[in-house]
């Protein structure tokens, strides 16, 4: 790693989009300096053929231009050698226009499916916060639900590549983050952009495009014991024809993956480990939203000190903890029994259910990273009432 910078940082890649496309225009402007100034030189020589003064400055034009000309071409040309191993080269060739205003396309109105699921601008004026709707089913290849468009870019593009041609077709793309930006969506909207998330429209969108990339992907589920396929068992070594690791190829020699730099992990910037895990996920969601900083995970001590809150008052962005024995949900959180084994977050909510998003072993093995609960059970992803707590760590508009 040549130096430790973060490209996710807006003045850093503010300060990289400018000198990019200052060396850019340099490059356009030289030549035609260059043929402005000869021109007039000759003119003047054609005037005055005695002048001795003018001949010499046919040379020193050229090598002035010469070497201005050549100082951006050989910048560009060190960054794309480096490539995207290294910070400094992959935040320069992956630099973006900065982004003041964050603007989500709205999907695709054709081939739409009704859905009860739509929040009219009329209640949204109202007070009812806005939310992703998600009126069309797909063509059955991806068994997540997604928001329209993006739920067409992922059915689009869930073949493109696996763990073998990984590197090979990211170049031929010019770089995973610029293969990244051309899906359009949210992918194009997040990637290199670091957002301060405070609605929960915001947060579901950014954890489209942290679920949508995993699952054009094609993700492995790994805590550093358990390993679970893609599309196939926990154990097992077989995975579905989109896995990122075919067959019974896995990825345990060095440890977990990154969860507190997403657009690192999914990249292959630092090193290709295309795997998470419950906890993990939340991890790489939350600090991708800028609600938790780099190096806080999910854990329930931290998330559940404020207290528990009841399945019917859930809103988007509360995490829900599971516990293999009891806990008193009145007690102090940090009272309770270290028997947790499980969580996930809430990523919708409506009148009479609430559907969780989930990052472990349920999303990897069944290519599905939603669940749902009735506002009246006590019972949630088979665990009894006692053994789960619902905790507010934001509050989202």
């Amino acid at each position: 790693m040549l130096f430790a910078v973060d490209c996710l940082d807006p003045a850093l890649n503010g300060i990289m989009y400018v000198v990019k496309n200052l060396l850019n225009l340099i490059m356009i402007l030289t030549p035609i300096l260059a043929i402005v100034f000869l021109t007039v030189t000759f003119i003047k020589i054609a005037r005055d053929p005695d002048n001795k003064k003018l001949t010499p400055r046919i040379k020193n034009t050229l090598i002035a231009m010469t070497i201005v000309f050549f100082i951006p071409v050989i910048v560009n040309a060190l960054m794309y050698l480096l490539g995207e191993n290294y910070n400094l080269s992959n935040c320069w060739i992956n630099t973006v226009a900065p982004n003041r205003d964050s603007v989500y396309v709205k999907p695709h109105e054709d081939n739409r499916k009704p859905s009860s699921v739509i929040i009219e601008s009329d209640e949204y004026e109202k007070g009812v916060p806005k939310m992703l709707t998600f009126d069309y089913e797909g063509n059955g290849t991806v068994k997540s639900q997604f928001s329209s468009e993006t739920m067409r870019i992922v059915e689009s593009h869930i073949n493109d590549f696996n763990y073998h041609n990984f590197n090979s077709f990211m170049a031929s793309r010019g770089g995973a983050g610029n293969y990244i930006k051309s899906l359009g969506g949210v992918f194009s909207e997040y990637y290199g952009v670091q957002p301060k998330v405070t609605t929960q429209y915001e947060l579901q969108k950014v954890s489209e495009y942290v679920f949508g990339l995993m699952y054009i992907w094609g993700f492995d589920y790994y805590n550093g014991k358990k390993y679970c396929k893609w599309g196939g068992s926990c154990g097992g070594n077989t995975s579905s024809p989109d896995a990122f690791y075919p067959g019974s190829l896995k990825h345990t020699s060095d440890g977990l993956s990154d969860r507190n730099n997403f657009d690192n992990l999914i990249t292959g910037r630092n090193e290709i480990n295309m795997t998470t895990n419950c906890n993990w996920t939340v991890d790489m969601v939350y600090v991708k939203a800028g609600i938790w900083s780099r190096g806080k995970s999910a854990g329930w001590v931290s998330a559940c000190k404020d207290g528990t809150i009841d399945l019917k008052d859930a809103i988007v962005g509360d995490v829900i903890h599971f516990f293999k024995s009891p806990i008193n949900k009145n007690a102090s959180s940090s009272s309770w029994a270290h028997t947790w084994y499980h969580v996930a977050y809430v990523g919708e909510v409506y009148d009479d259910r609430v559907v969780f998003y989930d990052g472990g072993s349920y999303f990897t093995n069944g290519r599905n990273f939603k669940w749902t609960a009735k506002k009246t059970d006590s019972k949630l992803h088979g665990a009894d009432y006692n053994n789960w707590a619902i905790c507010r760590v934001v509050n989202l508009s």
